[in-house]
């Protein structure tokens, strides 16, 4: 009931539990561990476009499509957090356009958050504050900010009960994002309550990751390590066209000489935020 995959970067480890899935079919509590999100390597423009190729063919949004719905990477690239904190918000207005019927995307959700007494809150911009200031203590506080202990601290909630609770289906899959600012390193753990990894969780690392650079970034610190827990995991849609493709991108890892790792520069550019990393 639980499978846990470790790999150096986010393609190996949604290989490896791709290749899982394929068999199959779905499972629950399947935990990637992922020591370099910040680059997939040498061979991730070949690989992703590959597998957005896959996409392309079955009508699927593509992997930069799908990340962006998790953090607005492009803006943040070439706008900073102004990009994301002001031009991003009245974006996402125009396109809402009222409709509260939809969910809205986990990006809208990290940035802007209405409290029980109705206040609007942007919880990104807070964590990213509060992990700077306690950067610069003595001894920063590392792993003491769960749900349930200190909500609105270093842990965003993507459920809003005030929104969400006359939902049943359709809801974020995404459940509870959690940071911690450990050894001089920011890392990440993503709670998932149902993922989909033929035709999301490639993007959904890939956005992960971004925020998670992102992050690392304004605290002043390197990436560390992004841990994925999706308690039920599944892999539809026909297999044969699914196989080919892993079976390509595992053709092309075993041309790699070694294990691809994420560097600082990947992080402070940072080259990983644009879709070609």
């Amino acid at each position: 009931m639980t499978k846990f995959f470790s790999a150096p970067t986010r393609l190996e480890a949604w290989l490896q539990a791709a290749e899982y899935l394929v068999e199959v079919e779905h499972d629950l509590n399947v935990i990637l561990s992922i020591a370099s999100p910040g680059s997939d390597g040498a061979v991730a423009h070949s690989a992703h476009s590959l597998i957005d190729a896959l996409y392309a063919a079955e009508s699927e949004y593509s992997l930069h499509t799908v990340a962006e719905t998790i953090f607005p990477g492009w803006e943040y690239r070439h706008r900073g957090l102004r990009g994301i904190f002001d031009t991003y918000a009245q974006e996402y207005a125009v396109l809402e356009n009222g409709d509260r019927g939809r969910w809205g995307t986990y990006a809208h959700r990290l940035m802007s958050r209405r409290t029980a007494t109705g206040e609007t809150v942007n919880p990104l911009k807070v964590l990213i504050q509060k992990m700077c200031d306690e950067n610069q203590q003595r001894g920063p506080k590392r792993a003491c900010y769960e749900m349930g202990i200190a909500e609105g601290e270093y842990d965003t909630p993507l459920y809003n009960s005030v929104d969400d609770q006359v939902f049943r289906r359709g809801g974020p899959c995404l459940s509870h994002l959690s940071f911690k600012l450990y050894d001089g390193q920011v890392h990440l753990t993503a709670i998932y309550r149902s993922h989909d990894y033929r035709y999301k969780a490639p993007g959904n690392l890939l956005g992960l990751a971004r925020l998670q650079a992102c992050v690392a970034k304004e605290v002043g610190v390197p990436i560390g390590t992004l841990v994925v827990h999706s308690t039920y995991a599944f892999l539809g849609g026909g297999k044969r066209a699914l196989k080919k493709l892993l079976v390509d991108v595992r053709g092309l890892l075993s041309t790699m000489s070694g294990p691809a790792e994420a560097t600082r520069a990947d992080v402070s550019r940072p080259r990983g935020l644009d879709g070609r990393e």
